[in-house]
């Protein structure tokens, strides 16, 4: 008996994922705003979807990630 993988159907944008992206946005990455929004409503986004619906609804952008900002500044070997 051979068995054929599930497929999943688009998943829709909808007012809860907006309620989800509005409660996270400006302390959480995009990753982080992906998993929160497949746990509550089962549906799978990519972190440059959730970017996308950030900027349109004029929400603050990502927290910064200070620990490897200080690894950028710091100067290279000759």
């Amino acid at each position: 008996m051979r068995v054929e993988p599930k497929r999943r159907l688009a998943a829709r944008w909808d007012e809860r994922c907006n309620e989800i992206l509005r409660r996270m946005a400006g302390r959480y990455h995009d990753h982080e705003i992906c998993a929160s929004i497949e746990a509550a409503t089962d549906k799978r986004f990519m972190p440059r979807t959730v970017a996308e619906y950030r900027r349109a609804g004029d929400l603050p952008p990502c927290r910064r990630n200070d620990w490897t900002a200080a690894l950028k500044t710091f100067p290279r070997r000759p």
